[in-house]
């Protein structure tokens, strides 16, 4: 067992602040991922088959608010849209996680800018998924 440890200050220019106190999330496995992301499709394996995840962050080396920039956790192949990857992604707790991306044992990414970008993901996850 691991445990990620996750703070987060908002800061509002002229306006308030809200502290998010740090958060301990209990892991059994992690792991981390760095990808070049050449122009086209790059599917990307994030975590074995049939894990739960708690955690997931998502960073790039550029980020476009276009849309040329774009992820799809495996399972939203037909709907809904991509996601566009225009800044840091962070996913906490495995409801929020299942709840919004579905499955994220496999995300294609998609990069439709004109040069390679560099990706990392940090995923936190069971050690031991259920067999069937």
């Amino acid at each position: 067992m691991t445990t990620i440890i996750v703070g987060l200050n908002v800061d509002i220019t002229g306006g308030p602040q809200v502290n998010v106190p740090q958060v301990a999330i209990d892991v059994e496995a992690y792991d981390k991922i760095e990808n070049k992301l050449s122009k086209g499709e790059t599917k990307i394996a994030v975590q074995p088959e049939n894990n739960e995840a708690s955690f997931l962050l998502i960073k790039s080396s550029d980020y476009d608010p276009s849309g040329k920039l774009t992820y799809k956790p495996r399972g939203f192949e037909a709907s809904p849209p991509p996601i566009h990857l225009d800044k840091p992604q962070i996913y906490l707790g495995a409801g929020a996680i299942s709840s919004l991306l579905k499955d994220v044992t496999i995300i294609t990414f998609t990069n439709n800018l004109d040069k390679e970008v560099s990706i990392e993901i940090l995923v936190g996850r069971d050690g031991n998924p259920p067999t069937s």
